[in-house]
């Protein structure tokens, strides 16, 4: 996790994020990072592969390096008799705005050329369902 973690072993963290419920958690737990920079946790709710979660380191040290750290969610094992999910992290790096190749990083210039349409007939359907 950046500059937070030194080596490997078990690390006390907060991890926060959106749930399959599409209900937003925060929830404390150890990180487990083994060698190869593998790292992984086991939660109490359960995530979709891919997810996107932020970590946020807790010691007891006073420190102004608690920023929470963007990771995304591989390899979710299925819950425990103990009702809890093992997954790995994997920690997501800052995009350039613009790659070599010339290609955009997100896709705001493509969103703003497409156009929406809609139906007129959709439009009234929907007003008369609201109005008197």
């Amino acid at each position: 996790m950046g500059n937070s973690f030194k080596s490997s072993g078990d690390y006390r963290i907060e991890i926060s994020g959106w749930g399959l419920d599409n209900c937003f958690f925060a929830e404390r737990t150890d990180l487990i990072w083994k060698a190869g920079d593998e790292k992984q946790v086991q939660l109490r709710r359960e995530l979709a592969e891919g997810a996107i979660v932020f970590v946020r380191l807790l010691s007891s040290e006073p420190s102004r390096n608690k920023v929470p750290v963007a990771y995304q969610v591989r390899g979710i094992r299925p819950m425990d008799c103990n009702g809890r999910c093992q997954m790995r992290l994997v920690q997501l790096r800052a995009r350039a705005k613009e790659s070599s190749s010339g290609q955009n990083a997100s896709k705001l210039v493509e969103d703003s050329k497409s156009v929406c349409v809609t139906m007129q007939a959709e439009t009234n359907v929907a007003l008369e369902e609201i109005l008197p």
